[in-house]
């Protein structure tokens, strides 16, 4: 049985025409996703191919107009108590905007500990001890956790972030292009953590990202989104090293350097797997 498994899933939003009548439109459109423990897969597309939509619907952030996302076999659409708090527990994400996801009137230590509160994961006299162990592993100084989220850089933010997801021992972990706004250097040390935590944990990862480059280095499989539709997934290295469908050549060609990186990166360890297929 997957951790999770998608099918059809379809996500519509209200919107206007060009005429100015109402009408819905599929943000997503009928997408289907299975993932494993320990497995990595990324969800590539441009702005507004829906990509970041699919990714909060996996987590029942966004509610569905049509299709089933199951959790551990059970449906996370019309979970209610002790199940859903069962299914946050077991499935965390990292929003693109670590700043905006963060309360700015709670250290973050207080942030982190809140979590922990909530969920009754940790007795209340371990509580301080575990903040101080998460912030070591994402590679922080535990002294920072009496500060603000004002008070840190984007890459900082990014970590504590991370370290807000980790503290339930999540099996998976949902990014939304965790690093698109970080400088490069700073982008390898939180896409390694990704890695080196996923692997240390089995912990699954579904990545968001418009980054080609980034997916290859952190995912097992890829799955390419246009315009809310699933056109390509398999093998991460085989659909960037030979792209069939027209789109994820022409998202390829925009990375020049895409080959040069595929080269000088070990592919992560398989989990998984299967041929690429280019989706109608």
């Amino acid at each position: 049985m997957p951790l999770l498994e998608a099918n059809s899933v379809t996500v519509r939003f209200r919107g206007h025409d060009d005429r100015g009548r109402r009408h819905f439109w599929a943000a997503v459109d009928g997408v289907s996703l299975s993932i494993e423990e320990g497995e990595r897969v990324g969800i590539v597309g441009e702005s507004g191919s829906g990509k970041t939509t699919f990714g909060k619907a996996l987590l029942g952030l966004e509610p569905l107009a049509g299709g089933q996302v199951l959790f551990r076999g059970s449906p996370v659409t019309g979970m209610r108590g002790k199940a859903l708090k069962e299914f946050r527990r077991g499935a965390q994400m990292i929003f693109q905007d670590p700043l905006g996801s963060l309360n700015p009137r709670l250290t973050v230590g207080s942030a982190i500990e809140e979590v922990l509160t909530v969920h009754k994961v940790v007795p209340r006299a371990e509580r301080a001890a575990r903040v101080q162990d998460l912030f070591r592993q994402v590679g922080l100084d535990p002294e920072y956790r009496e500060r603000y989220p004002h008070e840190f850089s984007g890459g900082q933010r990014q970590r504590i972030g991370m370290a807000r997801a980790l503290a339930l021992n999540p099996s998976l972990l949902v990014a939304d292009e965790p690093v698109s706004a970080l400088d490069v250097s700073v982008q390898a040390q939180v896409l390694n953590l990704i890695r080196d935590l996923s692997e240390e944990r089995r912990m699954a990862v579904i990545l968001v990202a418009h980054d080609l480059a980034v997916v290859s280095y952190v995912c097992h499989r890829v799955l390419i989104l246009y315009k809310g539709r699933l056109v390509e997934e398999g093998l991460t290295r085989t659909v960037f090293g030979a792209p069939r469908h027209p789109y994820t050549q022409l998202l390829k060609s925009s990375v020049p350097d895409l080959d040069d990186v595929m080269r000088h990166t070990s592919p992560p360890p398989g989990v998984g797997g299967g041929d690429v297929q280019a989706c109608d």
